[in-house]
């Protein structure tokens, strides 16, 4: 049976433009989510429909239903530029997968697929719709479909007339007198006063249209609905005729025009490499004259240079060929292939060189199979290149091989460029920074991927089993495009202004975190085992005393038992509850505090959910995560992980602890000092409104701080107007949210939810602290207006967050606006403090090595650093860590560390 896919190409686009983050974006700033979801689906339905004939129908502008109705979408939005300009885009991809594009003047998209749709049906082709709404689902009948996308835009759904009756209970051609009688809040078509869903349904269901309510409209009860049926006769039919989608509209195209013949492979491939689509370039359909890209190996760039040469070195007389050649050589990519993404665990199984573009070297040493030279010599001849400063090194990711060099022997000395790293900071909000993605969007290569060489899920073999003659062009052509990515980046770190964040923060502090993942820290394991057994017990007590008030024993972690339980049982009001797709009340932790103060047994679940969570995640996980050869946790830092530049870390997440809680402090105590040795922990004091008083330049705040107040109650004496001796806990408290939810956008609302305030007495509390200082409004003011003029913010380090959201014109919603504004007021205060972290800790590591010192960095959270010094050394240790990070940066409000010492990181004592 022979097939047409019709799309409805605006529809799909906004659809995808308001499901998709505002953030996904090219490496050179360019929108892409529309671009992206709409030929996301565009190319699974080509995958799944294989279609015969294929079309893509696009609004003109004003229809035949303006004309008849002024007040016709008036309440749409203008679309904002940035979805305008990838919609120029999107004609662009259609153009290039070689599909028809149809717009007629005077009528809508909908109206074009009806046509279509009817034409088809009449020629007994199936048809299905794509569309990124529900209005095309009158259309629906014994051979048209339509397809849309779920709650999530990944999700499709599949509507037929079955589907339409389960969701409408009306059949697919009454949904336009549905439409009539209820209205269209979408585009402006004001329903019958007095009838809703229910009461639409009702009568169609009996009568089967409008023009059958009609005319049995002395039938119809009570007699309030027959009056308002008779008031608003006129308006009902008019609705209909606006809502009708029309199947008869003038095309002169054929159905032959449509046929599908493919695509023109080098068009599609500049575009999607243009727009950084490579995930979607390997889902392009294989029929027609497209071709499948050669994948890398046999190398193909965007200026067709020749495939890149790559040699597997597996003989001594070669490897030293090799190596004499590198030590002429100014740079040096390297790069190596191992058994896990864990380099505290993996074991090595090559190295992989490249020192020109288009050439690559591979040197197995660790596949079971093959010739491959012994470790120890490739070790003892390579140490001499790799440990050599006057060759610049290149690496993807280096301090995952670095780490891995290290453990087995090599020292890497000289690092020069991570390709990973810039790319982050080119652009920290990109999809991806894995170097195939990387290699696509600057280099238009596209490369064969870890899952296409070793398989993925129960299929998934490791590196070492594979063939060398497999691995070898896959390992080489890593270091070859590290080495060719490493030009095009430094010269976009130039453009940006991002040169000296680059190679004076970031780069410098790779080795700082490759020798904190490497240390590790001591965990005291018999410590968490006896407080698993108190966890235990405590939740068991906890759900004991939930069963007494809820009247019978259930699962408390089921969502549903829960939901029934609080809003079946208690009878607790589910009003402003959003319901799962199961059907019950959601239970969520966001839910149960809005519940909180309705019921005892709330605060109960609150307790019991947080101690489980704090269970699972630390006090159960943590001692699996001891290294058993080092005896040691070591947690894996990310330095590309946030839009801030702030350091995330993973197993375990030390960012996530708990400091507010008891319980969460006492998972702290699990982190210990080795025999003879101390944690100390340094911790900036008030960083991020330092860094406030500093940008902003407001000279009652700097002042405070250089007087050495605490700041919160000065804060409360000049907005209350008491003497700060005068200052109360509660006056301390309010001042310290304020404070601190200024630097974070807090609004009025924001305030008032936080403090118990009424809106009227948060509003008057943040105007006085705005009157008291002034120029942290101003800040705040002008911050807005950067982002809104150039798309972006930056830090005092000139490290950028963009927030496309808030470009010129941008559709983005009221709230998201909101949201992005309160972002882009705390970015450069946040990002900015992570700057200067960073700063400290590449010159703690350095100074910390040159004096020859043990102590020795293990841990970073936030704005603290914990280090584990020998005792002999706490004296000279300790001043030196607050000297160095309280220089680190000269802020207008100079900047403080507290230090804090103790065997473990829970229980310690000011210094």
């Amino acid at each position: 049976m022979k097939k047409l896919v019709i799309v409805d190409g605006h529809a799909l686009a906004y659809r995808a433009y308001h499901a998709l983050p505002l953030e996904m974006s090219t490496s050179k700033g360019e929108p892409t989510n529309a671009v992206y979801g709409f030929t996301s689906m565009l190319l699974g339905v080509i995958k799944e429909e294989k279609p015969d004939y294929i079309a893509v129908a696009f609004d003109t502008g004003r229809s035949f239903r303006h004309e008849a109705f002024t007040e016709y979408k008036a309440t749409r939005a203008r679309m904002g530029e940035d979805l305008a300009v990838q919609l120029q885009r999107i004609f662009q991809v259609v153009e290039a997968l070689g599909i028809k594009s149809i717009a007629i003047e005077g009528y809508e998209a909908d109206d074009i697929l009806g046509t279509l749709a009817r034409k088809a049906s009449e020629e007994g082709i199936d048809t299905l719709i794509v569309t990124g709404d529900t209005d095309a689902f009158q259309l629906i009948g014994p051979k048209v479909r339509v397809i849309t996308s779920g709650r999530r835009f990944s999700e499709t759904i599949v509507y037929d007339r079955e589907k339409i009756l389960e969701r409408y209970g009306l059949e697919p051609h009454q949904l336009a007198d549905y439409k009539a009688l209820v209205g269209d809040k979408t585009d402006n078509v004001p329903g019958i006063p007095g009838i809703g869903e229910a009461t639409a349904t009702r009568l169609l269901r009996k009568y089967g249209s409008i023009e059958g309510i009609y005319q049995h409209i002395d039938e119809i009860t009570p007699p309030r609905l027959k009056e308002l049926l008779l008031e608003n006769r006129d308006r009902a039919f008019f609705n209909k005729s606006l809502v009708t989608i029309r199947t008869d509209i003038p095309l002169s195209i054929t159905l032959e025009d449509l046929r599908y013949h493919g695509y023109e492979e080098e068009k599609v491939k500049e575009l999607f490499r243009e727009l950084e689509f490579r995930s979607l370039y390997k889902r392009l359909p294989e029929e027609g004259e497209a071709r499948q890209l050669p994948l890398i190996g046999q190398v193909e760039i965007r200026q067709r240079s020749e495939p890149g040469k790559y040699s597997v070195i597996q003989d001594e007389s070669s490897l030293n060929l090799l190596l004499e050649k590198i030590s002429q050589a100014k740079a040096l990519a390297f790069d190596v292939e191992t058994t896990d993404i864990d380099p505290m665990k993996a074991r090595l199984v090559g190295v992989s060189l490249a020192f020109g573009e288009g050439e690559g070297y591979y040197i197995p040493v660790g596949h079971l199979e093959g010739q491959q030279l012994p470790w120890e010599l490739v070790r003892e001849k390579l140490s001499r290149i790799l440990g050599d400063e006057t060759i610049a090194k290149y690496a993807h990711h280096a301090k995952y091989d670095m780490i891995m060099l290290r453990r087995n022997g090599v020292e890497v000395k000289g690092l020069a460029f991570d390709t990973m790293v810039a790319g982050w900071l080119v652009n920290p909000a990109g999809r991806s920074l894995n170097l195939k993605d990387l290699a696509w969007s600057y280099l238009g290569v596209e490369m064969t991927t870890i899952e296409e060489l070793i398989g993925k899920g129960k299929n998934q073999t490791t590196m070492d089993l594979l063939p060398i003659s497999k691995v070898a062009p896959y390992a080489a052509a890593d270091a070859d495009i590290t080495y060719r990515l490493v030009g095009l980046l430094d010269k976009r770190l130039q453009e940006l202004g991002l040169v000296k964040l680059f190679y004076e923060v970031e780069l410098p502090l790779i080795p700082v975190l490759m020798d904190m993942e490497m240390a590790g820290v001591k965990l005291d394991i018999p410590f968490l085992r006896e407080m698993s057994k108190e966890l235990s017990q405590k939740l068991q007590d906890l759900e004991e005393e939930i069963y007494k008030l809820v009247g019978y024993r259930f699962n408390v972690n089921s969502p549903e038992q829960l939901s029934d339980a609080l809003f079946g049982k208690l009878g607790i009001s589910a009003q402003g509850i959003p319901k799962t797709k199961s059907g019950h009340y959601s239970t969520s932790a966001d839910v149960l505090e809005k519940l909180r103060g309705r019921h005892p047994v709330i605060d109960l679940l609150l307790e019991h959910r947080h101690l489980a969570k704090i269970k699972s995640t630390y006090v159960h996980a943590l001692p699996g995560m001891v290294n058993k050869a080092t005896g040691r946790v070591h947690t894996s830092y990310n330095q590309t992980g946030t839009v801030t530049g702030r350091l995330s870390s993973s197993d375990p997440n030390l960012q996530n602890i708990p400091t507010r809680t008891d319980i969460g402090k006492a998972v702290r105590k699990a982190f210990i000092a080795e025999e003879g040795m101390v944690l100390l922990s340094a911790d900036y004091s008030q960083v991020e409104l330092r860094i406030l008083a500093h940008i902003s330049g407001d000279e009652e705040l700097i002042a405070a701080f250089h007087r050495g107040e605490d700041i919160h109650a000065r804060t409360a004496s000049v907005i209350l107007g008491v003497p700060i001796d005068q200052v109360t806990p509660e006056m301390r408290r309010l001042a310290k949210t304020v404070n601190f939810g200024i630097s974070y956008g807090m609004s009025a609302y924001g305030l008032a939810e936080e403090t118990g305030l009424t809106p009227e007495e948060a509003h008057k509390f943040i105007q006085s602290y705005f009157a008291r200082y002034p120029k942290v409004k101003v800040y705040i003011e002008r911050t807005k207006e950067k982002a809104r003029r150039e798309g972006y913010v930056e830090t005092i380090l000139g490290r950028r967050r963009y927030f496309p959201e808030l470009a010129p014109d941008s559709k983005a919603h009221h709230t998201v606006k909101s949201a992005a504004e309160r972002m882009a007021i705390n970015a450069p205060i946040q990002g900015s403090a992570a700057d200067i972290i960073k700063i400290a800790m590449v010159r703690l590591h350095r100074t910390l090595k040159e004096r020859g010192l043990r102590s020795r960095i293990v841990l970073q959270v936030h704005d603290e650093l914990v280090l584990e010094v020998p005792e002999d050394e706490l004296p000279t240790v300790a001043p030196l860590v607050k000297e160095i990070m309280e220089g680190a940066y000269e802020l207008k409000a100079p900047l403080k560390v507290e230090l804090e010492v103790g065997k473990n990181w829970g229980e310690m004592q000011p210094l």
